[in-house]
């Protein structure tokens, strides 16, 4: 089941980035997304597959320059298609230390990283 937010629930801004990243299903594996924005508590995806709403996912981030990438653990909370596929919106759960610090670095940087 696939269901859109009728109202805006964000509390955090979100910035728009566009990082590789890979949501580890049990079914399948490692699987490749992209990100669409990130916030201090979640982020927007784009797969080519639709995740479960109400599912919980490990998520891993490839930042550009950055030495390791970040990891958190996520909620969907919406899953709505595209022309492009499939647009989720991940509410974070849990991550280290690192990834929130990471995560804190871009949302505060001055500089767009695409």
């Amino acid at each position: 089941m696939y269901l859109s937010p009728a109202i805006e629930q964000r509390t955090y801004a979100r910035r728009h980035f566009s990082f590789d990243a890979k949501v580890l299903m049990d079914d399948i594996g490692p699987y490749s997304v992209i990100t669409v924005d990130v916030s201090r508590h979640g982020l927007g995806l784009l797969s080519q597959r639709p995740l479960d709403i109400g599912r919980n996912y490990a998520i891993a981030i490839a930042v550009p320059d950055s030495p390791r990438r970040i990891n958190a653990w996520g909620t969907v909370v919406y899953c709505d298609g595209t022309p492009d596929g499939f647009q989720a919106g991940v509410l974070f759960l849990d991550m280290d230390a690192y990834s929130r610090s990471c995560i804190d670095d871009l949302l505060t940087s001055r500089e767009g990283v695409r």
